[in-house]
């Protein structure tokens, strides 16, 4: 085999191979004897087809195949042992004559040439012991211990039948009927209404019913009552059948037929002991409990905020070119359907993940961070469990099996792959940099995250 490796453009390569009979001669005339034990042909005993017909009947493909193969082997055998850091993959030379001769009686020389994208070498600044970043120290006020009791109180209180004036965390239920011109219609439209007043979109009629309670009307536009489009009215507060074209219209009255609230629990030893911290035991202890777990998010939302100023500053101050040229053309043979203005208009987004990537890789490497099975695994692990969690399935067998299938999903492996590099990364790029601390409100902490959010979403 021959390589000749010719540097065209910065970061742009060919490779010239050739490959010699000698490459291939020994893979093919092992798959021809593979044929021809496996051949049973009219006039022949299985085993005993001669080569001569073999190579007749099936040679130009075997040939092919064997060619292709060796082809790839030496390749890509040549670019790991030469270390040659490619993006994307090898695309045959544009220029290149790919009609082969194939003549599987007269082994010859076989000429192919490649083009390659070629990775920069960085030298990444911004993730040493000498960089320092703002990380935001969050004040805990009152204000929020207070409302972290009130929503334990709430999760672990019990509902009660309210009879006295309504309050905004109130559960309704109203007996509506359609209205027309301010009289119930006559074979009007009649549902039943269940829903937390505080979630009313429709604020006069949220106030009127902070004056009312069991027994009393009130009339409204059911299209108002929540933020959602007709369909979703239609669907879940009319209760209209799918099937059903009935127009209704918008004006209804309604009786609130049960009003209930949920009586915040006692502060006593069963509530504290739903905590799980044999530290609390009463309320001082609980409210320093809530503070501290007040304290950990808000930490990890700074670690966050952080992290992501860490991947800015690199991004801005590491700039580096990459092979253009090659990487649209790669683009466009991966994907046939892109058209060039949606490449020229996409390609942007593109090269800055693509560069993102080269420094993650660059940093692993400086680091030597690895992401192997085990990592994913947990990974996959740990989001089926919360996704189960959260809608109180805990079936293992079916957490199991989830992760088993992501596992053998190429595109969501690597999706994770690179998730958890970023982490493993910024978890040390964060242990190696210099903290200054900056106090910070709640309030104002959540506005630089708002103002972070709109950023990066605005890209």
């Amino acid at each position: 085999m021959q390589i000749v490796r010719k540097e065209t453009t910065p970061l742009h390569l060919t490779l010239d191979i050739t490959l010699e009979p000698s490459d291939y001669k020994p893979k093919l005339d092992s798959e021809i004897k593979k044929y021809k034990n496996q051949a049973q042909l009219k006039g022949f005993r299985k085993g005993k087809t001669p080569d001569s017909v073999i190579k007749k009947m099936y040679g130009k493909s075997i040939l092919a195949d064997v060619i292709n193969e060796t082809l790839q082997d030496k390749l890509f055998g040549y670019l790991d042992e030469e270390q040659i850091n490619y993006l994307g993959q090898p695309l045959a030379n544009e220029d290149e004559n790919l009609v082969l001769n194939l003549d599987i009686n007269n082994p010859k020389d076989y000429k192919f040439s490649f083009d390659l994208g070629i990775a920069p070498d960085l030298d990444i600044k911004g993730a040493s012991e000498t960089d320092a970043y703002t990380f935001y120290d969050v004040s805990v006020q009152e204000s929020l211990v207070d409302e972290e009791l009130s929503a334990a109180r709430r999760r672990n209180g019990k509902r009660i039948e309210a009879t006295d004036v309504i309050q905004l965390m109130d559960m309704i239920k109203l007996d509506a009927e359609e209205l027309d011109d301010n009289v119930i219609k006559e074979d009007g439209w009649k549902t039943d209404i269940t829903m937390l007043v505080n979630v009313i979109d429709d604020e006069a009629v949220k106030n009127e019913l902070l004056t009312k309670k069991i027994g009393d009307t009130i009339s409204f536009d059911v299209y108002k009552l929540e933020n959602k489009d007709q369909e979703y009215i239609r669907k879940y507060l009319l209760k209209v059948p799918a099937e059903s074209e009935q127009e209704i219209g918008n004006m209804f009255t309604a009786t609130i037929t049960e009003v209930s609230r949920i009586e915040p629990a006692e502060l006593n030893e069963e509530f504290y002991i739903t905590f799980g911290d044999e530290t609390v035991t009463d309320e001082a202890s609980l409210r320093d409990f809530l503070r501290n777990d007040i304290k950990k998010y808000y930490d990890n939302q700074a670690e966050q905020f952080m992290y992501r100023e860490v991947m800015d500053y690199l991004m801005e101050n590491n700039t580096f070119d990459l092979p253009e040229d090659f990487l649209k053309r790669y683009l466009k043979v991966s994907n046939e359907k892109v058209s060039e203005e949606v490449l020229e208009k996409e390609f942007d987004a593109f090269a800055k993940n693509m560069k993102w990537s080269l420094q993650k890789s660059s940093l692993a490497k400086r680091f030597d961070i690895k992401v192997d099975d085990n990592d994913i695994k947990k990974h996959f692990t740990n989001s089926v469990f919360s996704y189960m969690r959260s809608y109180g399935n805990m079936d293992y067998g079916f957490i199991t099996q989830t992760v088993d299938r992501l596992m053998k999903d190429k595109e969501q492996v690597n999706k994770a792959y690179e998730e958890i590099l970023a982490d493993k990364i910024f978890v040390k790029v964060g242990g190696l940099v210099k903290r200054n601390k900056v106090s910070i409100t709640q309030e104002d902490f959540a506005q630089k995250v708002k103002e972070l959010n709109e950023r990066v979403n605005n890209f």
